[in-house]
């Protein structure tokens, strides 16, 4: 590690090197009969024919020709930009003419530097990350990486201006940015393509100064495209083209500088590969995605919005649903889940027959019902019941209610407690006693401010005493309130008010919830056989299993919870729609950008990975402030419309899931269109 980190701190000083004479350094660039054909629709265009080149380690270059004599072209060629049609190119002992995308990205990112005439450093974004961006696809650790970058600000004149931004630079500052960025990985060879044509004359020298400087003494070989004689006249060999081929190659005599030129020695530089997707280098994609969001702060924050609502929206509706159901389910409970209902009379919706508890139909029993207790084992306990609608009066007071005559193990089979006082006992019910058990609301109603417990209330002009409140209970599933009812002794209910000794319905409590089909069929074949019935005849009684109404209630608030959770995941999906159109947009904006980046040695697979994690960061940012809003609403719906609402924590992860889902999904072809752009159309798109 030590060794290392020594390496790294001393390739910015300059090292003593061996002095060469122009043109008999070892190879750097061979070119062999290099061609290269563009075709538009129907025309070839020949824009390189033939060339064949050899600059070596040390070499600085001019290479000049009017527009269209093919210098960009084989400046392209010779910076790995671009493959020839046909012809060798070997780079530093390589064959590179055959590589493809990505192992030509590899070789621009180890060996060479690029200089821009527009200078292509990045919009909204400080000299120092300018220049840290090819140490950033070369895997170069943080620390090492602002070292480097800051050296080579320095060694350009720029100490001091690293936190500016490109627009708080001069054009001369901008190109020397440029300059700094193409020497921070070390590199053997620099590419300047009309370094100096947006400088004015003085501002062009020091440029020019600067790589006389770095060519002499740190022995790198450049190559320089430009126009101006006079610039040419700065390296030490000009390269004319015309018509795609070279017209003139000669050595510049007049330049002072030029019988005084230093090589490098081979071991001068550090050979590092291309960094691979890594812990590291994922952590670096993922600041660089940040930074880019932060230079858009507005457009990141619309593009979220989309992502925010649908989120927000899904886990509303789905605690309003959850809500419902535990509702539903609570107030199920509240009856009992092992409760079974047994009726006189048989529905038969089609054939029309008696409705279940009616009381003209005499078919259930007190009999059947204590043979059922009898010789039901999967049975604990049974209750009848009797319904009666009465005017309940107390001195000036009145309140018409349901009076329910049971038997006295009714509160067990309901598992509902007496408030104060106590339920009728057994033996009430033998000696059908004038007694009631109210509950809260008739309590309320008929002893406002007084206890109930041994006051009188008539029913029928019949004086019944209070011996007991009910405690509260909710709604039932049809909505009705269920302490506004009295209870009575069946016998008393029957003989007293009704005058009748049929029974509408029986309440029957299996053993446990498992038990409750079993003892559905024990129940009917018990009264089938009591009743005399025959295989061909119908039930003449109803048995109804709570069990069943309790999975239909579930399945229906099942149903619905989802249905709201597609309603809203509509808006999520539009959300994601958003994200890959802003995407898209924002990939033909930064085009040149995607171009810089690509130049300097990023694979594809870093381009496409930092805009798919720009959207992936937008969408699960935009999952979690919708989670915070979607809680939010979901707390405040009870409140503002009373609706149950429950938010559970398999909503809230599935949320955020699905936003990161959003994100890859529709943020992968917006990544995958950057990642296939050329750095060459990339570079010149306006």
């Amino acid at each position: 590690m030590s060794a290392t980190l020594a390496v790294k701190s001393q390739e910015f000083q300059t090292n003593p090197v061996v002095p060469q004479i122009p043109g008999e350094g070892p190879p750097l660039i061979q070119l062999n009969q290099i061609h290269k054909t563009y075709t538009m629709g129907d025309v070839e265009v020949r824009a390189v024919r033939g060339v064949s080149l050899t600059i070596r380690e040390g070499d600085f270059v001019a290479i000049m020709g009017a527009s269209g004599s093919g210098k960009s072209t084989i400046m392209n060629i010779i910076g790995c930009l671009d493959r020839p049609t046909r012809g060798t190119y070997i780079l530093d002992g390589q064959d590179v003419s055959g590589l493809s995308k990505d192992e030509r990205a590899d070789i621009r990112c180890q060996k060479i530097g690029f200089v821009f005439q527009g200078f292509n450093l990045l919009p909204r974004t400080s000299a120092l990350e300018n220049v840290e961006l090819p140490m950033l696809y070369l895997g170069v650790e943080g620390v090492h990486r602002d070292e480097r970058a800051l050296e080579a600000l320095a060694a350009v004149g720029l100490a001091g201006r690293e936190q500016n931004h490109t627009n708080q630079l001069s054009g001369g500052q901008q190109q020397r940015v440029a300059v700094a960025r193409s020497l921070v990985n070390n590199p053997a060879l620099i590419l300047a393509d009309e370094p100096t044509g947006n400088l004015d004359s003085r501002t062009a020298a020091e440029v020019m100064e600067i790589f006389q400087r770095l060519n002499r003494e740190r022995g790198i070989t450049i190559v320089l495209v430009t126009h101006e004689q006079d610039i040419a006249h700065y390296a030490q060999r000009v390269l004319v083209f015309k018509d795609g081929k070279i017209k003139k190659d000669y050595q510049v005599d007049t330049q002072s500088e030029a019988a005084v030129e230093l090589t490098k020695s081979s071991g001068d530089r550090v050979e590092r590969k291309p960094a691979r997707m890594n812990t590291t280098n994922l952590i670096m994609i993922i600041r660089v995605a940040f930074r880019a969001l932060l230079r858009n702060k507005m457009r990141a924050a619309l593009t979220m919005l989309g992502i925010i609502i649908g989120v927000s929206a899904v886990i509303a509706m789905v605690s309003i649903g959850q809500g419902a159901s535990a509702s539903v389910q609570a107030q199920i409970e509240s009856i009992g889940t092992n409760l079974l209902f047994v009726s006189a009379g048989a529905q038969n919706v089609g054939g029309v027959r008696t409705g279940a508890g009616d009381t003209g139909t005499n078919t259930l029993t007190v009999e059947d019902l204590e043979a059922i207790k009898r010789e039901v084992p999967s049975v604990s306990m049974v209750t009848p019941t009797v319904n009666s609608r009465q005017q309940l009066v107390s001195g000036n007071a009145n309140w018409n209610t349901s009076v329910q005559g049971v038997s006295e193990q009714y509160p067990d089979i309901r598992k509902w407690n007496v408030q104060s006082g106590e339920f009728f006992t057994e033996g009430d019910v033998r000696s059908a006693a004038r007694v009631i058990v109210v509950g809260q609301t008739i309590g309320d109603n008929l002893f406002a401010g007084m206890d109930p417990v041994g006051q009188s209330v008539r029913v029928m002009n019949l004086p019944f005493r209070v011996v007991g409140v009910m405690a509260r209970k909710g709604q039932d599933p049809q909505g009705r309130d269920q302490v506004d009812i009295a209870f009575a002794p069946y016998t008393t209910v029957q003989k007293k008010i009704l005058g009748t000794p049929r029974l509408q319905i029986a309440y029957v409590s299996a053993i446990s919830q498992d038990a409750t089909y079993t003892a559905q069929s024990q129940i009917t074949d018990l009264l089938r056989q009591r009743h005399e019935l025959s295989a061909s005849e119908a039930n003449d009684f109803t048995v109804r299993n709570m069990t069943d109404i309790a999975e239909a209630a579930n399945e229906t608030s099942n149903t619905m919870t989802i249905l709201l959770a597609c309603i809203a995941g509509v808006s999520l999906l539009v959300g994601g729609i958003g994200i890959m159109n802003i995407m898209l947009v924002s990939v033909t904006e930064r085009t040149r950008e995607i171009g810089i980046r690509l130049a300097i040695g990023a694979r594809s697979s870093a381009v496409r990975s930092q805009f798919l994690i720009e959207s992936i960061v937008l969408s699960v940012i935009g999952g979690l402030v919708g989670i915070a809003v979607g809680i939010a609403v979901s707390l405040a719906i009870p409140k503002m419309l009373g609706w149950p609402t429950l938010v559970s924590t398999t909503s809230i992860i599935g949320s955020v899931i699905f936003s990161a889902a959003v994100g890859i999904f529709f943020g992968y072809y917006p990544a995958r269109k950057a990642a296939a752009l050329d750095p060459i159309e990339a570079l010149r798109y306006e």
